[in-house]
């Protein structure tokens, strides 16, 4: 595929907003190449993406509307797998009608499953190529269930390193396919030098209730303690109300270059072991407490082996005591051992003259 003027249509899952902030660098480098950009997610993934590029049009399309009732994950797939699969059929069809209405050139999704179309040259952005389950039989069910979607896409790219140093071990290094491709740490950020400005930088994120369990057991530790300015990014613009603590602002949603400015400014971070942030983390080299979202065997198995690696403290959410793990936290050096981030523009031409093979 030529890398002239074209129109490309990106669309994100909202499964939380780690596979939205990470398609954001995708949607400079297209707009840096003149292309016609348009954008689809849902919910909290379209108002950020409206936020991040006002002057694009964002569609709506179909939420998956996966919540984590429970932390065992077992059961929160079998109860909402006829939901999902519903979802990945409207969606399919969503984004037919929108290829055809525009003449759309190029698909990029991240983790829609839906989304490939067979008329429209289609890539999916994802690290999760593999489900690290303590049971095989599902294990192996997961992975195949996994392949089925994304090898009908012409190209599937891995927001990763390729060799031995590298952020997803297991989760996207064990895959075998001749149609991915690594392209490095996909972060909007980049790492600037600022003055201290919070002590604490809190971010909730995640699917619901647990977003919310969290940021109830957040606050609620915060009345108990003493910190200096902190600030809180609750991920959401509907969430309920708050009570005022001293020292701490609270936003809902911020853009990539407030957020950037804040993880920079910021002593330490708490956040999920989304793969997402740990892709941010890449790039900015902070310290981090990282707390897993319950029933997310990735996130689990991400923080697990950061933990083992001593490179951030981890914690679950249930045994999380600020007053004792934030002091730890800071002792755990973060990243920085990893190789330097990848160019879009030195990578991407190559990928797309393949689409033409």
């Amino acid at each position: 595929m030529s890398i002239q003027s074209k129109t490309v249509l990106i669309t994100p899952q909202h499964w939380g907003l780690g596979h939205v902030t990470r398609t954001i660098p995708v949607i400079r480098y297209f707009l840096d190449l003149g292309w016609k950009v348009l954008l689809g997610s849902s919910d909290a993934g379209a108002d950020l993406l409206r936020k991040e590029f006002p002057n694009l049009k964002v569609y709506e399309l179909p939420d998956y509307k996966i919540l984590y009732p429970s932390k065992n994950m077992y059961w929160n797939m079998a109860i909402q797998m006829y939901k999902m699969h519903l979802a990945i059929f409207k969606e399919y069809f969503a984004i037919k009608k929108i290829c055809k209405e525009n003449k759309v050139d190029l698909l990029i999704s991240d983790a829609r499953l839906g989304a490939a179309q067979s008329n429209v040259p289609s890539i999916v952005i994802t690290h999760h190529l593999h489900f690290p389950l303590s049971y095989k039989l599902f294990e192996w069910f997961a992975d195949t269930w996994m392949r089925f979607f994304y090898m009908r896409f012409n190209q599937i790219w891995i927001p990763d390193f390729e060799g031995k140093i590298n952020i997803g071990g297991d989760l996207d290094h064990g895959f075998k396919s001749n149609k991915h491709y690594y392209v490095g740490a996909l972060t909007r950020f980049q790492k600037i030098e600022v003055s201290q400005e919070y002590e604490f930088c809190f971010m909730i994120s995640g699917p619901e209730p647990q977003r919310t369990y969290l940021e109830e057991k957040i606050i609620a530790q915060l009345e108990e303690i003493e910190y200096k300015k902190s600030i809180l990014i609750r991920g959401t613009k509907t969430g309920k109300s708050l009570p005022v603590l001293p020292n701490l602002q609270v936003i809902d949603l911020a853009t990539s270059e407030q957020l950037n400015h804040i993880m920079c400014a910021s002593g330490l971070i708490i956040c999920r072991s989304g793969y997402s942030t740990l892709l941010d983390l890449t790039i900015i080299r902070k310290k981090a407490l990282l707390i897993p979202t319950p029933g997310q065997p990735e996130q689990e198995y991400l923080a697990r082996e950061l933990n083992s690696n001593k490179l951030f403290f981890s914690t679950d959410q249930d045994h999380l005591n600020l007053r004792i793990q934030l002091p730890i936290a800071l002792e755990f050096p973060g990243y920085d051992n990893l190789p330097p981030a990848i160019n879009l523009h030195d990578i991407v031409p190559t990928l797309l003259n393949k689409l033409n093979n």
